[in-house]
């Protein structure tokens, strides 16, 4: 019981580190997508004003101070919740019970839709959501699956699984398959620029979605609601709407030029 005991302190103590060591690199991106930010609002400022190097120095010094500053405004609750979603893992939970919910994705485009400022156009080309797009983004596949991601990596899943079941029917015993679903949550996973509000995002997300025991309609209401937040779907139409509309603009061109290659085409004989 005592060795037992021992090996969870350490194992719990080296995820901490590594919990901070994470945190710590999330920060270090803090200010690159920051100052990204500062420099599309100020380019004519940048280019043109000269600094001195005592000046520059200063300013040196003054974000070295801000920086570490950031670093030790990171909430300790926001440390150990991320430690102990490390430790933990990927969670999984099932519902067996028999349940009227089935994954549609036709529903499911509808209701995002209405609750949001998405168009259809928007809501249907989502994916177009590159590496700047900091926020969640839901996929839904076959009406088997749906997964409720951030940057680009998994926080939830809902998946659609078979379970064997018997019944009698006129005295005969025969045996099938039911619809039953399986709901797994991820650690968050830190990548290059993200904030510390992003963290907490995500842990808020998977935290929420895992104290819902697998109940396969609360969960696929859940990833629809942190889809659909009005943040979320701002940040969404910035990352994508260029995108659609040059999207759209290739698909003209190629029509047009297909019809004037059609127009001159020779005429069979």
């Amino acid at each position: 019981m005592f060795l037992g005991a021992a090996v969870f302190a350490i194992v719990a103590t080296v995820v901490a580190v590594l919990a901070l060591r994470l945190i710590r690199a999330l920060l270090s991106g803090r200010g690159s997508r920051e100052s990204q930010q500062d420099t599309r609002k100020k380019p004519a400022e940048a280019e043109t004003r000269q600094k001195s190097p005592s000046k520059e120095k200063a300013e040196s010094k003054k974000e070295e101070t801000g920086e570490k500053t950031a670093r030790e405004e990171v909430p300790e609750e926001t440390k150990r919740r991320f430690a102990a979603s490390l430790f933990n893992g990927i969670s999984e939970a099932f519902s067996l019970e028999e349940t009227s919910f089935r994954i549609d994705e036709k529903a499911i485009a509808d209701a995002c839709i209405s609750r949001s400022a998405l168009s259809f156009i928007e809501y249907n080309n989502r994916e177009l959501a590159g590496k700047d797009f900091f926020g969640f983004n839901l996929i839904v596949e076959d009406d088997e699956r749906m997964v409720l991601t951030y940057n680009g990596c998994a926080v939830a899943t809902l998946t659609k699984i078979e379970r064997e079941t018997t019944v009698v029917i006129n005295g005969e015993t025969a045996t099938g398959t039911v619809p039953a679903y399986r709901t797994n949550t991820f650690p968050p996973e830190l990548k290059e620029g993200m904030v510390v509000s992003d963290l907490e995002r995500m842990l808020e997300a998977s935290e929420r979605i895992k104290a819902l025991a697998g109940d396969p309609e609360a969960v696929s209401l859940a990833m629809q609601e942190y889809f659909t937040q009005g943040d979320n779907v701002t940040k969404l139409k910035g990352a994508i709407d260029r995108k659609i509309q040059s999207k759209e603009s290739v698909r003209k061109d190629a029509k047009q030029s297909q019809k004037s290659a059609k127009r001159l085409s020779p005429r069979p004989s």
